[in-house]
């Protein structure tokens, strides 16, 4: 069968194809039953499946993250969310080691990758750097990402939700980078430097709380201590090295980091108190928020007016779809004029 994008299954589809392996977890039933839950994926997006007892006894084999998998499944809709009922489950190693070839598999179709050329985004960062920073700030994030550079290239900015994807993570920078950048200029008491260093900077913990850029996971120190924790600490390392000149301002660009989630609750130790460390957060914010619009809508593909309800962003979305002859007045009276 042909493969079929994730973003385009609709309830009562059969299919025949190879996803990669987003998430797997053991889990029971109500009646103890095990079962696994996954996370399958392809370049277009992600989908929850079910693999019940049955299955599990029938197809036995270990299933981890990043893995490719090929199976057989009907699309199924719970709770108003669609979901893959695996029938079938095989690792393509389990699948070569019987037929030698997988002439059905590629690649290409299942990585998920930003749609912006990040040799270009990693030019326009370094420019901004360049061109509007100065000083030890300057310094600092020249080496912060010169260091980097190839990790960031490539680094997802988040497991799932927003930007989960190979060069994610830069794409995320180099939007809010810029907006920093342009919002500043609008308010003459924002330090313009520092805001766009803490923009660039906010996330950079994520290097090392992220890997399997094609198939993010949570390494053990990103579990245990988190992305915030760990971009402050790579930014008081390398202003150690570079000896940092400026305490009071490394204090508010570590500030801009540990406050960019905005509240406890959100996992940001405290709120933000200056001007540049609330702007970086509502930016951080409305640039995540918004891509995770740009992805419901793109995943929703029946002809409702408003999509599934999203649990995270805790809301239904418009999608503005016209219907046949909605416009048919309006037209004829422009004929008319």
């Amino acid at each position: 069968m042909a493969h079929e994008f994730v973003v385009n299954l609709k309830e009562g589809i059969d299919i025949q194809q190879f996803f990669i392996v987003r998430q797997v977890e053991e889990r029971l039933t109500r009646k103890g039953e095990p079962y696994l839950a996954m996370v399958l994926a392809d370049k277009s997006g992600a989908i929850p499946c079910k693999v019940w007892s049955n299955v599990r006894q029938e197809f036995p084999g270990s299933f981890q993250t990043g893995d490719y998998v090929g199976v057989v499944g009907r699309v199924e809709s719970y709770n108003g969310e669609l979901q893959l009922n695996i029938k079938k489950i095989w690792t393509l190693e389990q699948i070569l080691q019987v037929k030698k070839e997988a002439k059905d598999f590629d690649a290409s179709l299942l990585h998920a990758c930003t749609a912006y050329d990040r040799q270009q985004m990693w030019g326009e960062l370094e420019d901004l750097v360049q061109e509007h920073l100065t000083g030890p700030l300057r310094d600092l994030v020249q080496r912060l990402m010169s260091d980097h550079a190839e990790a960031w290239q490539a680094a997802p900015a988040a497991r799932h939700n927003h930007h989960a994807y190979f060069g994610g993570l830069l794409e995320h920078t180099w939007f809010v980078g810029r907006l920093a950048q342009q919002v500043a200029a609008f308010y003459p008491d924002i330090n313009r430097e520092l805001a766009l260093a803490g923009a660039i900077l906010h996330d950079i913990g994520k290097l090392k709380e992220l890997a399997k850029p094609h198939s993010p996971e949570y390494t053990t120190v990103g579990q245990l201590l988190g992305h915030i924790v760990l971009g402050l600490e790579m930014i008081r390392q390398t202003a150690t090295a570079i000896e940092f000149p400026d305490p009071e301002l490394l204090l508010q660009l570590e500030h801009i980091i540990i406050s960019h989630h905005g509240y406890q609750e959100f996992g940001s130790p405290t709120p933000p108190k200056t001007r540049e460390a609330l702007m970086v957060y509502f930016l951080d914010d409305l640039d995540a928020k918004l891509k995770m619009f740009e992805q419901h809508l793109k995943a929703d593909t029946s002809e409702r007016r408003f999509t599934a309800y999203h649990r995270l962003l805790q809301r239904e979305l418009y999608k503005a779809i016209e219907e046949p002859g909605e416009h048919a007045e309006e037209q004829e009276m422009g004929d008319i004029n």
